[in-house]
């Protein structure tokens, strides 16, 4: 994990949280930028975190923790502007390798909601997952 200080205030504990749980080691994250001068060619529209399963964990295990950590995010939160998924990621490396990384994303559910409005709702989406991920 890159030292906390690299790590965009927005998903921090997020980031944060999914360390703490033991499974996963996180090695990538966005906060998300929503205004129109921050877009790049990659959608930025969205906040982020790429992990992979920590030393000894076995992949089948953190699917399943992810899959109830979406699951009890939906319970507790319903629905919300707000559309949390989690994946898997299958990256060709190498002629023979590919390289599997878990994403939580967390997108606005409204592509033409103002910039301001997506950030607030996308702040309280983290925090809101981080407590699902603490316990």
């Amino acid at each position: 994990m890159a030292a906390q200080t690299d790590i965009e205030p927005g998903i921090l504990s997020l980031v944060e949280a999914l360390n703490k749980t033991g499974l996963v080691r996180t090695f990538s994250s966005c906060e998300g930028h929503f205004d129109p001068k921050d877009q790049t060619l990659r959608d930025r529209n969205h906040a982020e975190v790429r992990f992979v399963p920590a030393d000894g964990v076995a992949v089948e295990t953190v699917e399943s923790w992810l899959g109830g950590l979406l699951n009890r995010f939906k319970t507790r939160h319903g629905l919300m502007p707000v559309t949390v998924v989690g994946y898997k990621l299958f990256t060709p490396v190498g002629e023979d390798d590919i390289d599997e990384t878990f994403v939580l994303e967390l997108r606005p559910f409204n592509r033409f909601d103002p910039p301001a409005t997506k950030r607030q709702d996308v702040n309280r989406a983290v925090e809101q997952a981080s407590l699902v991920c603490s316990g």
